[in-house]
């Protein structure tokens, strides 16, 4: 009966979100009923030269990442780990969001094999949290600081709201995790979550010693910036490869955007992705190119995902229990 109750949570928690997933698909073809041909024909003139690009500017944002990861590892948790071995978990991490949709996300297993490593299993998931929070926070900054050199006409006033509020809530987020007298102000949000507030109060003391690492902070903030400059330079160039270009400054103000909704409950931000990249991008390139564009991502990410299987196919020392880790 004990393990009942977290296998039916984690069970409901699978069904909302491919509910999720699957009804925001189903509306978006709905809404681009009498645009399949066009989107058809856009995937069929794709131009495999720029798509091979995006590709590897897209791999190249992987490899930044990574060496991120490896460096927040490494401070936190006093461990060498390989870069090579931050590559590999960061792509084996694809693998398990994109092909093993269930509770065991691709932090988790990154988080549990840095466990087995250090024998330090909060400070594993803490790494991990990290730098997961440094790559969005940067995102969302980087789109904060254009919108404050861009006139206000030439931005979509939907876009510029979106920004202030995804900017404030990161801003929120950072006070947060790094001021304990502003977290304290939230403390009364513990009586909801009593059986597991001790674990939260340790995970919260062990995020806050990150804030003491300024070196860390500071390098990890410039490889987010390039990582994330490559990223947002690869969907750009997808746009080229089916024969429209999106501007620049448009690509940096909406991506964090994008990148924001996708992280809601869903399948690995299936649905919400592609909803948003037509949503945000449609007015700018017309819907059917911009689906066109969400599916090209789509396929680069599946490419990923392949690669990270193949990795923990041919590694055994990145193999997991499926059963220990969602435990």
């Amino acid at each position: 009966m004990l393990n009942y109750l977290p296998m039916q949570k984690k069970i409901v928690s699978l069904l909302l979100r491919t509910f999720v997933s699957v009804s925001l698909i189903v509306i978006l073809l709905y809404i681009m009923k009498g645009k399949y041909g066009q989107i058809l024909r856009a995937l069929k003139g794709t131009h495999i030269g720029f798509f091979a690009l995006a590709l590897i500017v897209f791999s190249c944002a992987i490899s930044l990442g990574s060496y991120r990861l490896k460096l927040i590892i490494e401070a936190g948790e006093n461990i060498r780990i390989k870069f090579l071995e931050a590559l590999s978990l960061t792509y084996i991490g694809y693998f398990f969001n994109n092909f093993l949709p269930t509770s065991i996300g691709g932090d988790v297993v990154k988080a549990y094999y840095l466990a087995k490593k250090s024998s330090d299993k909060m400070g594993s998931y803490t790494s991990v949290f990290i730098d997961r929070v440094i790559g969005l926070v940067t995102m969302i900054f980087m789109a904060a600081v254009a919108l404050l050199f861009v006139p206000g006409k030439i931005v979509d006033e939907r876009v510029r709201r979106m920004i202030y509020v995804i900017t404030a809530i990161a801003v929120m987020g950072i006070l947060f995790l790094m001021n304990k007298n502003f977290a304290r102000k939230f403390s009364a949000l513990l009586y909801f979550v009593r059986p597991v507030e001790e674990k939260l109060k340790n995970a919260y003391n062990a995020i806050h010693v990150y804030k003491h690492h300024t070196k860390l902070l500071v390098q990890s903030l410039a490889i987010s910036v390039v990582s994330q400059l490559c990223f947002f330079a690869s969907i750009g160039i997808l746009a080229l490869s089916i024969g429209v270009g999106i501007p620049a400054l448009e690509i940096l103000l909406r991506m964090p955007i994008i990148s924001a909704m996708s992280m809601l409950p869903s399948i690995n931000g299936l649905g919400l992705r592609e909803g948003s990249t037509v949503l945000l991008f449609g007015p700018l390139i017309g819907r059917e190119n911009a689906f066109a564009v969400s599916i090209l991502w789509l396929f680069i990410l599946f490419i990923m995902s392949v690669l990270g299987g193949l990795i923990y196919g041919l590694s055994p020392q990145f193999k997991v229990k499926l059963k220990e880790v969602s435990g």
